[in-house]
């Protein structure tokens, strides 16, 4: 019993960022929940409408570029962690301009969504996660979404959809303010970083291109496929309860640089609750969010019951592959791929087959990512 303890304790540091996780998805609720009852279905429609392309926009800022950021900080490379962040500002900004040009953006409703890319470039929270602080990451988390709890009320109060369209905005400000205020530390131990060899050029490309595809995959299918309907979007917003669960049990596990059954049961388990959840209880679901769910919304819970799990084999292939320099172009061609694949695929799709064909292009990255690892090991490129 005394060595089971400290390998327990040791293997359950996932559990700060699945916390943290918890608490932004129960704020997320809450405020899911004030404002599910307060407005009306197509307001929330295009509330999310614009959060799932500013989810993109965030994404491309942020996603790409954070986990290179943290090896970055864990082998002090300062002269490349100030150009990184440099060219974060730089695609936040170009991911604006073309947010602003969406005919679907009304410039008098939506501008507060054009500062969360700017928040999430200039974030410092890399910082933390570098240093494996995961219970401060918590702490950020409680502080951003009691922000937005707070605008959430407010909004509910009101009835004002101004107010309704900056919720996410200040949830993204309150984050910002709280990771610079924990990142600013007087004296930096260095016993807090995990040892890491520095990242050759190679390693650098392939990473940025593994941890953009993760990224980018739960809201691309939705923004690319997505006819406007609506239900689509509220359905969404349970996919990415597990989007973001799954990215931050990855987070974690790419700070600690853990491998082994360690990292699939981390990755696995969780989602495999999820998806027997929504194949059993969709009706549930659906009535502990929304007021008056159609049974529109319970059929798509339930046919994309698989969507998390898949996303969990894709994070689980990504953090195999994506720093192995032998893989270097495979995740920026599936990215390519499935943008240009979304062209090829008749519009509009009906709202049962958008998360079929999301499932089924999920299903599909997952095989490649797989079929490439067998052949590396096959070539003994990787271990």
């Amino acid at each position: 019993m005394d060595k089971v303890i400290p390998i327990l304790t040791a293997n359950l540091f996932p559990l700060w960022m699945i916390t943290a996780n918890l608490i932004a998805r129960l704020g997320g609720m809450i405020i899911l929940l004030l404002i599910g009852h307060a407005f009306a279905p197509d307001i929330l429609g295009s509330y999310f409408l614009i959060l799932a392309m500013v989810g993109l926009a965030v994404t491309a800022t942020q996603a790409g570029t954070g986990p290179l950021l943290v090896r970055l900080v864990q082998t002090g490379s300062t002269i490349k962690v100030i150009l990184t962040v440099i060219v974060r500002l730089l695609i936040a900004l170009v991911a604006i301009m073309l947010l602003a040009t969406r005919r679907e953006f009304d410039a008098t409703m939506h501008w507060p969504f054009l500062i969360m890319p700017v928040a999430a470039a200039l974030s410092p929270d890399w910082v933390i996660s570098a240093r494996t602080e995961f219970p401060r990451l918590g702490l950020i988390t409680v502080i951003a979404q009691l922000a937005g709890i707070g605008m959430a009320l407010l909004a509910v109060a009101t009835n004002n959809n101004a107010i309704l369209f900056a919720i996410t905005p200040m949830i993204s400000v309150g984050a910002f303010i709280a990771a610079i205020c924990f990142a600013m530390r007087s004296q930096i131990s260095r016993q807090s970083f995990i040892a890491s060899q520095e990242l050759g050029c190679k390693q650098t490309i392939g990473l940025i291109g593994f941890t953009l595809l993760a990224g980018f995959l739960p809201n691309l299918d939705f923004v690319l496929l997505g006819n406007g309907d609506d239900t689509l979007f509220l359905a969404q917003r349970v996919f990415l309860f597990c989007a973001g669960l799954i990215t931050a049990i990855s987070a974690t596990l790419f700070a600690k640089q853990q491998s082994g059954l360690v990292r699939e049961f981390w990755l696995f388990a969780p989602m495999i609750c999820v998806t027997a959840t929504l194949l059993i209880f969709p009706v549930q679901v659906a009535h502990l969010i929304y007021a008056t769910p159609d049974s529109g919304l319970i059929s798509i819970l339930r046919s994309g019951a698989f969507w998390p799990l898949l996303l969990a084999v894709i994070a689980r292939q990504c953090l195999v592959l994506q720093e192995t320099g032998h893989a270097i172009w495979l995740g920026w061609l599936l990215l390519i791929a499935l943008l240009a694949s979304s062209t090829l695929i008749p519009e509009p799709l009906e709202t049962f087959d958008v998360i079929m064909a999301a499932q089924m292009r999920l299903a599909l990255i997952s095989l490649i990512l797989a079929g490439s690892q067998i052949w590396l090991v096959r070539k003994g490129a990787y271990p």
